[in-house]
């Protein structure tokens, strides 16, 4: 839900820059400070007149794994926990997590109390904890950093929608044990439970039972772990029967509620808003924690302090959680290196004429690939690796054609914005931006075309023509064109699925389908309906004609290509297409796959050697940088030195 979510209300959120610039680091000089800048020349219409913000101001902490404090806490809080160490230590998640092994609630309780731990980012401490820091006479700083809810899950298959905090009550002593008693069906309840020592069974305790004693349960349902309770609750028995608690985040943005049901309580649905305005009846803090004498500088009291700031919870609520301060930012990826032109959240192109090339940068990959053709959510950075926009567009690439057999591109991105709800991927909306950022229409069409002439971009019964340069140079009907229903449904169904002549643009001239009386009509006897810009009249021509036409787009393109390496495709770059170097591939096969790269002059990039067929590892050219997409991070490279200029983390949370 939460990748589909960031997809339609185009969301994200960075918080990292250049690595990890701290206090006392240095930083890179922000962009320059200017007069927002009317839209350049053409603009067209629907061109939103977007106010600039100020550039982002300093960085953040400074760490190093030595100096990075001992960290431990509760199961559905060590995702932040990743999500910190990353950003602040400028590795990928999956690099940081040997600093992140979470002994759970009251173990993490136990550990700072014995000097095992520098700081907790944990949930609520139980009675034996409480008495043992008595006797020890510890004192620590608790301070609430985000709020989160107790929550019942069920089968997705109970027709029990909402049960009141008595009634869960009511389970747990035995006092209910049928499903029929709150409207659902004459099914046994299995009420699963917890272990003494997990931070729910002491939320349950204290927020449902409130002193009255749980009934002893059963073999077999007390479970040990989250995960555990979260798969019994949907499998147990084959049927629906179960019920269990957790906490709203682990159960919800963690994605263990798969084929599960939060149950609402007392009419009222958990959800970030009910969470932190308390109108959900059972919530409780999460805490961050630290030794009350740990001096102002040392590095636990700086974590402590900087979780607690809005910096801090900017990356808190941009994982998921519910943040003490409501921020409004929603969960996304974090860049490792490079920086942001914006020091907030920017989900739309600012139109300026100061960015120079605008280069689309893979931002958050998606658990399923929908409703992203590629499977990334896409934002938009300049050439030395500043964000211009966060990974907002579900695609985000320039305008090209092929010509020869050779890719070439228009001075035009073309962003996309997925629609989960529809049928085919075909069915979002695009907006088409300048290849600088000067200008931006609003995301108003629904399919388009390229050519060398320029755009199609279709939208209802609606056809705008735009110039290379983005001039609009007509805006057209299908009545208006005099194009009967049927043969307009037929050249967009040709747009949709890549198949037939519909909608591609010669000159002057659009084809907009191909006329065949049956399948059996001789290829010299095919005619193509078209319609002629210059005239503005729809016309019928025949093979000949249309063959004529086409033959400008696969023209020859002369000799065959020598590489200067031999055994090698080339990948050409995406954002200029044949204009522009490219890089040289070379697959062998045998025992093991391996994939070499090299440069257009044969510059071996043994950097990016690939061994095995992994699916996500794909290394690219786009915008005279190599992007490199791993399972979990997009770097992008100057090819000349091999340095990284911009690496993100995509929070990949697949099956």
């Amino acid at each position: 839900m939460k990748r589909i979510a960031a997809a339609l209300l185009l969301v994200g959120f960075f918080f990292s820059f250049a690595g990890c610039r701290g206090i006392n680091g240095t930083e890179t000089d922000p962009p320059p400070q200017e007069s927002p800048v009317p839209a350049a020349s053409p603009t067209p219409a629907g061109t939103p007149a977007g106010t600039p913000e100020s550039p982002m101001p300093a960085g953040t902490l400074q760490f190093t794994r030595e100096t990075m404090p001992r960290l431990d806490g509760s199961t559905s809080t060590a995702p932040l926990a990743v999500a910190v160490c990353a950003a602040l230590l400028g590795e990928s998640e999956e690099d940081v997590a040997d600093l992140v092994q979470f002994s759970k609630t009251t173990n993490a309780y136990f550990n700072l109390l014995q000097g095992g731990a520098d700081l907790l980012i944990v949930g609520e401490a139980n009675e034996e904890v409480y008495a043992e820091k008595e006797r020890l006479g510890f004192e620590w700083e608790q301070t609430p950093f985000a709020t989160d809810a107790f929550v019942f899950v069920v089968n997705e298959d109970n027709p029990v929608n909402s049960i009141t905090v008595e009634q869960a009550r009511d389970i747990y002593t035995g006092r209910i044990t049928n499903w029929r008693e709150l409207g659902g069906e004459d099914r046994e309840i299995i009420p699963l439970q917890r272990n003494s020592g997990a931070g729910s069974q002491t939320l349950m305790e204290k927020l449902v039972m409130q002193g009255e004693p749980m009934m002893e349960a059963p073999t077999g349902y007390v479970v040990a772990t989250m995960g555990q309770l979260m798969e019994a609750v949907k499998s147990y028995d084959n049927s629906p029967g179960a019920i269990g608690y957790s906490v709203y985040y682990y159960a919800e943005e963690m994605k263990m509620a798969r084929g599960l049901k939060l149950l609402q309580l007392e009419g009222v649905a958990p959800n970030p808003e009910t969470i932190r305005s308390e109108t959900y009846p059972l919530v409780n803090p999460k805490y961050v924690v630290i030794p009350a004498d740990a001096a102002a500088d040392a590095p636990n009291r700086m974590l402590y302090n900087w979780l607690l700031s809005e910096e801090g919870q900017r990356l808190i609520a941009a994982e998921g959680y519910v943040s003490v301060l409501a921020l409004d930012v929603t969960p996304s990826a974090t860049p490792l290196v490079g920086g942001r032109w914006y020091a907030s959240y920017t989900g739309s192109v600012l139109p300026r004429d100061d960015y120079g090339t605008l280069i689309p940068y893979a931002g958050q990959r998606l658990a399923d690939d929908w409703p992203s053709l590629t499977g990334c959510l896409y934002g938009l950075m300049t050439e030395t690796g500043i964000a211009v926009t966060d990974p907002v567009f579900s695609g985000a690439a320039r305008a090209s054609y092929y010509k020869g057999g050779w890719m070439y591109t228009l001075p035009l991105l073309l962003l996309r914005q997925g629609d989960p709800t529809a049928e085919s991927w075909s069915q979002g909306r695009t907006a088409v931006c300048a290849a600088d950022g000067s200008w931006c229409t609003e995301f108003s069409y629904e399919l388009t075309a390229s050519s060398q002439d320029g755009l199609l971009l279709f939208a209802g019964e609606t056809l705008t023509v735009m110039a290379p340069d983005g001039a609009i140079t007509h805006v057209l009907t299908r009545e208006t064109m005099g194009i009967a229903e049927e043969d307009w449904s037929e050249m967009i169904a040709d747009l949709t699925w890549g198949e037939g002549p519909g909608a591609q643009r010669y000159g002057d001239r659009i084809v907009i389908r191909l006329l065949r009386e049956d399948d059996s009509t001789p290829y010299e006897d095919l005619q193509y309906l078209v319609y002629d810009l210059g005239r503005g009249v729809t016309d019928v021509i025949e093979s000949a004609q249309y063959e004529e036409m086409s033959l400008q787009r696969w023209e020859p393109s002369g000799e065959e290509p020598v590489y200067a390496v031999e055994n090698t495709e080339p990948i050409a770059d995406r954002l200029y297409g044949a204009d522009a170097p490219y890089l040289l591939l070379k697959t062998t096969y045998g025992g093991e796959q391996v994939r070499e790269y090299f440069l257009s002059d044969g510059t071996p990039l043994p950097e990016l050697t690939i061994h095995g067929d992994f699916w996500y590892r794909q290394v690219s050219l786009v915008g005279g940088l190599i992007e490199e997409l791993d399972l979990n991070t997009a770097s992008y490279y100057d090819p000349a030195t091999m340095t990284c200029v911009f690496r993100t983390y995509l929070g990949y949370e697949g099956e």
